[in-house]
């Protein structure tokens, strides 16, 4: 990207939270209207800024940790000192400093987990992690009553797992068009991917608390009956119901004894399952993707579903097209 461009995407970026700040004190001032375009300036902005970026290669995740770490350092070291400032402003600055080095030891513990071995293991990192959207600090675990360092209410606190479903920031978003040929492809894809490839390798796993390919196409089957169930429910339900599953998504294939089976009984059932979702969303109007849900106290809607599943489904595929290529020994084991 030429230097021109990338500066008017890093001001497109400022541009962004400028707007949004100007536009909460308009609200303030009364000037509602004000507010208004200066949030859609902020949002137009943003968004302009996200799709010329997919446009450049993605950088190393290793790198763009490094970088991240480098900017958290960066500001913590550019504080203005707290001493002879207002009470309002130290507090902000003391809340800055903090909540930075949070962020910097979660970063190094990725870090740390990428260079000894392929990806960021789940083992080295909690599951769930909460974010106070008032104050930015950075919580393991179950969601706080309140945030121990603003003290925001639990309400404050946003949800991040191992995926996504709702997502403000319409990260991966696809069209409908997209979601339906992603979701007919993959599991014919996975096919093609496994096809003769020796057992052994199918059960392979890099690391201990890993999947093996077997157990990642279990957890495909188990999470379509989930979108099946979810959808089916906002389809025949005339208010906002909640969608929740019987436990985290990430598990539901636990206990099921699915990296015993066949590959071919279990892409069969992948395949019976990705029937019965196609069945529920292939028709469906304009108006039936944009009915909804309530998930983890946000609504979500139908086609923030489908958009979940479907890089769902090109994640996992990602990963077991991997496996299948090097199954070998790898350095992360004994």
């Amino acid at each position: 990207m030429d230097a021109p461009l990338e500066s008017r995407i890093a001001h497109c970026g400022y541009a962004y939270l400028r707007n949004l700040i100007a536009a909460e004190a308009a609200v303030r001032r009364g000037e509602f209207t004000a507010a208004k375009v200066l949030r859609v300036a902020a949002y137009v902005q943003r968004t302009l800024a996200m799709n010329l970026l997919r446009l450049e290669p993605v950088p190393d995740i290793g790198d763009l940790l490094q970088t991240n770490l480098a900017e958290m350092q960066g500001l913590d070291q550019t504080l203005p000192a707290a001493e002879g400032t207002e009470r309002a402003t130290a507090a902000v600055y003391g809340q800055v400093h903090l909540n930075s080095q949070h962020l910097e030891a979660e970063l190094l513990r990725a870090l740390d987990s990428l260079e000894a071995h392929q990806e960021i293991r789940d083992a080295d990192g909690a599951e769930i992690l909460w974010v106070c959207l008032h104050c930015g600090f950075l919580m393991e675990g179950e969601r706080p009553d309140t945030c121990r360092v603003c003290g925001a209410v639990a309400a404050e606190f946003a949800w991040f797992g191992p995926f996504y479903v709702e997502n403000p920031e319409r990260l991966g978003q696809l069209s409908v068009p997209e979601i339906l040929a992603t979701l007919e492809n993959a599991p014919q894809e996975v096919a093609g991917i496994t096809s003769g490839v020796p057992e052994e390798a199918l059960l392979h796993r890099v690391s201990q608390e890993q999947w093996c390919v077997k157990e990642i196409v279990g957890h495909l089957i188990e999470i379509d009956r989930l979108f099946t169930r979810r959808v089916a429910l906002i389809l025949e339900r005339d208010d906002v119901p909640e969608i929740t599953s019987p436990g985290p998504p990430w598990k539901l294939q636990e206990g099921n004894g699915y990296a015993w089976l066949p590959i071919e009984e279990l892409l069969q059932r992948w395949a019976q399952a990705r029937s019965a979702s196609l069945a529920l969303v292939r028709d469906l109007t304009p108006e039936q993707w944009s009915r909804r849900g309530a998930l983890r106290e946000v609504t979500t809607s139908l086609i923030d579903l489908g958009v979940w599943l479907a890089n769902h489904d090109l994640g996992h595929t990602a990963q077991i097209r991997r496996l299948c290529a090097g199954a070998g020994p790898s350095r992360d084991d004994p």
